[in-house]
C-alpha cells in the first residue's frame, strides 16, 4: 500500500465525521471529504514529512477551510434559511438524526472535540495537538459538551420521553 493510501485510511473517517456533523448532509460530506484529500494529495510531498498530529490538524483547518467556502458560496445564493433546515431536521424521529443534531448545535471547535474524542478515539492530548489547544481545556470543553448533549438527548435516556 503506497504512503498516500495509509494517509488516506488512517484518516478518512475522522474527516468524513467532521465534514457529516458541520454539513448535516451526506453528499455535501462526501464531496468535502473527497476535496479535502484532493488538496491533500496535491501536497502530500510536504505532509509526508510531517507528525501524523500535524498531518491530522492541516487535515481539520483545510476542511474547515472548504466548509467556510462552501457556506459563502450557499449564502450568496440565498441558501435555505437556518430555521427550515431545523424545521426538517426536528421532524424525523430517529435517535440518531437528534444526535447528528444536537452535535450540529454545538460550536464548531466543541463538535470537532466530542467527535475526535469519540468517532476517533482520541484523547486530550492528541485532541489539543491537532486541535491547538491545551489538553486541560479540551477535557473541560468535552466534559461541558457531554453534559449539553445529555440534556438535548434526554428524551432518548431509558425512560424518557420520545
Amino acid at each position: 500500500m503506497g504512503d498516500f493510501e495509509t494517509f488516506y485510511r488512517a484518516n478518512l473517517r475522522m474527516i468524513h465525521a467532521l465534514a457529516l456533523t458541520r454539513t448535516g448532509n451526506a453528499w455535501q460530506a462526501e464531496d468535502l471529504t473527497q476535496d479535502t484529500f484532493l488538496r491533500a494529495w496535491q501536497h502530500y510531498h510536504q505532509l509526508s514529512t510531517w507528525e501524523p498530529v500535524a498531518q491530522r490538524a492541516w487535515l481539520i483547518r483545510t476542511l474547515r477551510n472548504l466548509i467556510t467556502d462552501e457556506w459563502r458560496k450557499a449564502r450568496v445564493a440565498e441558501a435555505a434559511p437556518v430555521a427550515d433546515r431545523r424545521a426538517d431536521a426536528s421532524a424525523q424521529s430517529d435517535a440518531r438524526l437528534d444526535v447528528a443534531s444536537a452535535l450540529g448545535e454545538l460550536e464548531e471547535r466543541d463538535g470537532d472535540i466530542v467527535l475526535l474524542r469519540y468517532v476517533e478515539g482520541m484523547n486530550s492530548r492528541e485532541i489539543g495537538e491537532a486541535l491547538g489547544m491545551p489538553e486541560g481545556t479540551v477535557r473541560r470543553r468535552l466534559s461541558e459538551c457531554r453534559s449539553a448533549l445529555a440534556q438535548r438527548l434526554a428524551q432518548w435516556a431509558p425512560g424518557g420521553q420520545r
